[in-house]
């Protein structure tokens, strides 16, 4: 479970979303990023009149249904400084596990 909501942002040049996170996230909270993100937007989206920002506004929506959203692993700071963990180990139990070779 996300702790918090990570920083999400539209490019509207790229044509994705930009994602901010402390290390890459897997598929699931990625999902359940874009999730959140369209209740965000369905509320941004009321009482717009059309034009530019309601179109805009819709392609990012549109963006978020097919998955196109880019991580940014931005470190313990989440300024892309210090250490970025990609693969984090948990602590062992100290048995060996045969692998059956």
């Amino acid at each position: 479970m996300l702790a918090k909501q990570p920083a999400m942002e539209w490019r509207p040049t790229c044509g994705s979303w930009f994602l901010r996170a402390e290390s890459p996230l897997p598929g699931w909270a990625v999902k359940r990023c874009a999730e959140f993100m369209l209740k965000v937007q369905a509320g941004r989206r009321i009482g717009l009149m059309p034009g530019d920002t309601r179109d805009d506004l819709d392609a990012s929506v549109k963006a978020l249904h097919e998955g196109r959203i880019e991580q940014w692993a931005a470190g313990p700071q989440m300024d892309g400084s210090g250490e970025i963990e990609v693969f984090r180990a948990t602590q062992g139990t100290g048995k060996i596990i045969s692998l059956g070779a």
